[in-house]
């Protein structure tokens, strides 16, 4: 008895002419760059040393050592790329997001051919001219052969090329349309061969003149060649009946994946997971978990007890100046709401003369009469902050994180725009992603905090100790150019 949607003689299909070009072409492609790239660090290496001791130095050298050195630099970087699969054909095919994993492997795998040297007390072989040069002509090296690649798998991928994953959709359903507009963006080069109708009853919603044909006409294409992939879409079938379309498929030539529900596309950044033994779909992971966690407090009580050390002398004669410019206090104190919605108190220079801290907080202007002309000062340059050191030091604020906000405009905000309060889920910092990207100052529209927020958990969901670093430079750049201070 035939199964819903597949005629009797699939099992029996055999084409003529069948053409055999399969995924394999992507599959090698990664090993084909992972080679390169071994072959050049060994070849700069061997190159650099000839260039300086023979050419430069004009004195003979043993390149076995050099050869050596390169064959473990390249051993070493290749394998910490294929581990974090970086030669993946869609990792190669987004080669911008690349460039920081091969600069920050290659610093480790120098640093431990460092490490390796001084312990066998080898490192008098080498030159550190040598070592310099290697290091930047790998770096460079390898960087271009990514950028290559990633132009060749795309070209390649283009309309059914060579390196196009051939994916055909299994049910004429709104996921199954949606998918296959989400795929035709991809970067990696994935190709619709069609979307075909299950052949099941009351799968359907209303895509049915999507349909390319039915399973009968997904059998022929998959035997003749034409399809790498098969993703099924039909979210409405029962298990009886999904288990029987899943059994019928599985006797094709081809890979078989299923899209739950529309939900799992709208968080492609998900990532797959185990969970007590179940795959599941992890919508947001944990921000700082691991040694992320331990990297960050590191940086925080190293950096910023180094911070506090060197502007000691400039936050002693701001002191003074506040001090002496009026009546008041020199630190002005407000309730912020820290990591996990936690309630403590933030240091500023104080800048105004009203020092808000209710349930109305009236957030300064440009030309606000409540600034004193010292406080226009500080607040353009961001020097109030300053303070704000002994907040990282005290554990209740980072370096850098989203910037916390008066309790007053945190509760207001939380109603009105999405995931707002996702921003808590890190500690908030003197400087952030969204300050360093221009938003900084004053957020009356709603539309400015919300592109703010939008940078804030940018940054939760992608920290990484580059990261942090980047956004610090950026941060001396934006305080020595202002703009939108208030």
């Amino acid at each position: 008895m035939a199964e819903p949607g597949v005629k009797n003689d699939i099992d029996s299909f055999s084409g003529e002419g069948v053409r055999r070009r399969g995924p394999v072409a992507r599959a090698l492609f990664g090993d084909i760059i992972q080679f390169i790239d071994f072959i050049l660090v060994i070849v700069m290496s061997v190159a650099v040393a000839e260039i300086y001791h023979v050419f430069y130095l004009d004195i003979p050298i043993d390149l076995q050592n050099y050869t050596a050195a390169g064959i473990m630099g390249a051993t070493g970087l290749t394998a910490l790329l294929r581990r974090d699969g970086y030669y993946e054909f869609d990792e190669i095919a987004k080669a911008s997001k690349a460039v920081r994993a091969i600069v920050s492997r290659w610093a480790l795998v120098l640093l431990g051919l460092l490490a390796f040297a001084f312990a066998l007390k080898i490192s008098d072989n080498f030159s550190r001219v040598w070592l310099t040069a290697w290091s930047g002509a790998t770096l460079v090296s390898v960087i271009a052969v990514r950028f290559s690649a990633s132009l060749m798998a795309r070209r390649m991928s283009m309309d059914g090329g060579v390196f196009a994953r051939r994916v055909a959709v299994v049910g004429a359903t709104a996921l199954g349309v949606k998918f296959s507009e989400y795929a035709k963006k991809s970067p990696a080069g994935t190709f619709i061969v069609g979307i075909y109708d299950a052949g099941l009853v009351n799968n359907g919603d209303g895509h049915e003149n999507a349909a390319k044909g039915d399973l009968n006409d997904l059998a022929e294409a998959a035997r003749s060649g034409e399809i790498d992939d098969i993703v099924i879409a039909v979210p409405r079938a029962s298990g009886e009946d999904m288990a029987k379309l899943v059994r019928r498929l599985s006797i094709l030539p081809v890979s078989i994946a299923i899209c739950p529900n529309i939900h799992w596309l709208d968080h492609l950044g998900g990532a797959i997971s185990d969970v007590g033994g179940v795959r599941v779909l992890s919508l947001y992971r944990r921000p700082l978990e691991g040694w992320g966690g331990v990297l960050k407090t590191v940086e925080d009580y190293v950096l910023g007890a180094i911070a506090l050390l060197l502007l000691s002398p400039v936050m002693l004669a701001i002191a003074i100046a506040v001090k002496l410019q009026g009546k008041g206090p020199i630190l002005f104190a407000q309730k912020r709401h820290g990591f996990n919605n936690a309630v403590f108190k933030v240091y500023k220079f104080r800048t105004m003369t009203v020092a808000e801290d209710g349930d109305v907080v009236t957030q300064a202007k440009p030309g606000d009469a409540r600034i004193t002309p010292l406080g226009a000062i500080l607040r353009r340059y961001s020097l109030d902050e300053l303070p704000q050191l002994f907040n990282v030091i005290k554990g209740e604020m980072s370096l850098v994180g989203p910037r916390p906000h008066a309790l007053a405009h945190n509760h207001q905000y939380a109603q009105m725009i999405e995931n707002y309060s996702g921003r808590h889920k890190v500690k908030p910092g003197i400087t952030g992603w969204a300050q360093v990207n221009g938003y900084r100052g004053e957020t009356s529209e709603t539309e400015q905090m919300a592109e703010r927020v939008r940078y804030d958990l940018a940054y939760v969901d992608n920290w990484s100790l580059f990261f942090d670093i980047k956004i610090l430079f950026l941060t001396v750049k934006a305080v020595v150019f202002p703009q939108n201070a208030v």
